[in-house]
């Protein structure tokens, strides 16, 4: 499990983080989500949203996730680009993870650019494959890799 690194707090997102996520989304992401599909999300069942400050209360990163069936799909992950490289996105990562334990699922599931490689080259790092391929998935036309990372189920089950 990853460890967040001094100086950063995590919870569960808030209706007041939108505009922060949204800001942050807007500018990470060439076809991002309008603000009012991250109002639409906060606080709603089947859904997993975790979002990292700062210790000076600045949106650092952020994860949005819904249950489908017995999957987490994550939706959207970001970390803002000055604080890249501390392990915030492997923290949110991890805590998807462990909901998807806690709650039985079969895996988590997402989907990523080919063209994202640090993004890609995370997802392989933390034990995601490639399923398979969408064909021109994004809005620019792009194809969408989908990935999972397989889950245990517990002893029992």
């Amino acid at each position: 499990m990853s460890a967040l690194p001094q100086g950063f707090l995590i919870r569960p997102a808030r209706t007041e983080d939108i505009p922060a996520v949204a800001a942050l989304e807007a500018e990470v992401f060439p076809d991002p989500w309008p603000q009012h599909l991250y109002l639409q999300e906060v606080g709603q069942p089947l859904r997993f949203q975790r979002v990292v400050h700062t210790d000076l209360g600045y949106l650092a990163a952020y994860l949005f996730a819904c249950w489908q069936l017995d999957e987490l799909h994550v939706l959207k992950v970001a970390t803002h680009p000055l604080y890249e490289g501390r392990g915030l996105g492997s923290t949110l990562m991890d805590e998807a993870k462990s909901e998807g334990e806690r709650s039985g699922a079969r895996g988590l599931v997402l989907e990523v650019r080919p063209s994202n490689r640090r993004a890609f080259r995370l997802y392989r790092y933390l034990g995601y494959d490639v399923l398979g391929r969408r064909p021109r998935y994004y809005a620019d036309g792009e194809d969408a890799l989908v990935m999972c990372l397989a889950l245990v189920a517990p002893a029992g089950s």
